[in-house]
């Protein structure tokens, strides 16, 4: 059971993290959950230092899971009390440097498993991970209009469906691992946040009142059907919008 936000502890951190696919739709709800409010804390959270190794080997993915979680530590420290009065959106958790490492990054899994439930226990910041699942012609459709508007993603091999499919498996082969699975294939943002934000207030007392609404911030667009799947066996939920799509 997930413990009452209302504890005798003083600087209790809630961390909602965005995990999936490129072109899923991570950095547009981030934006959206910014211009309603909250603090997020997106890819520039933490610099990486540069050294001899390569970025994404064993190590420097580790150092990085390391960096990633001592910079939340040190804004729970800084923000004292109104860190428990705040709800943080980050882009990717750690879990996301098991994918990223080049080799054995399967080791890191229950490393970070073991972190994140100490974190909980002695630190008091719950970190709760949300998985951005689409159709996958969807998804690659979204993909190439993205390529059109950015093409230097095409440097991170974003232009290969052999990438896209080789991410898409790593976030199927954890599906476990998330706490809350949501389809994003014909939705608006405003709706996803929303029902996000519903679906974290009823599993944790006392979220709800450190909500904002999403209503409040700038439409990015729009679409119908929306599914979010409870992780451990919750359950599901349900719900419809209106046309377009709310992605990447």
């Amino acid at each position: 059971p997930i413990p009452n936000l209302h504890s005798h502890r003083k600087n209790r951190m809630i961390v909602v993290c965005l995990e999936g696919c490129h072109g899923s739709g991570k950095s547009r709800l981030s934006e959206q959950f910014r211009s309603a409010g909250y603090e997020v804390l997106d890819e520039g959270f933490l610099d990486m230092p540069s050294f001899s190794l390569h970025p994404q080997c064993l190590v420097m993915e580790s150092i990085w899971v390391s960096n990633w979680i001592q910079r939340l530590l040190q804004k729970q420290k800084d923000m004292g009390k109104a860190a428990s009065r705040t709800i943080f959106f980050a882009d990717r958790s750690p879990y996301s440097a098991i994918f990223y490492a080049k080799q054995n990054g399967h080791l890191l899994h229950p490393l970070i498993k073991a972190q994140l439930a100490e974190l909980k226990v002695l630190a008091d910041v719950h970190i709760f991970t949300v998985y951005l699942k689409v159709d996958r012609e969807l998804l690659w459709s979204r993909i190439q209009q993205r390529l059109k508007e950015e093409p230097h993603r095409r440097n991170y091999d974003e232009h290969r469906r052999e990438w896209m499919e080789t991410t898409v498996a790593f976030y199927e082969r954890l599906s476990k691992t998330w706490d809350f699975e949501i389809h994003n294939n014909e939705i608006t943002l405003e709706e996803l946040g929303k029902a996000l934000l519903s679906q974290l207030a009823s599993r944790v007392s006392g979220f709800q009142h450190y909500c904002k609404d999403v209503s409040d911030a700038p439409r990015l667009s729009s679409g119908p059907a929306l599914e979010i799947v409870v992780g451990s066996g919750c359950g599901a939920v349900s719900s419809s919008a209106s046309p377009k799509s709310a992605a990447t």
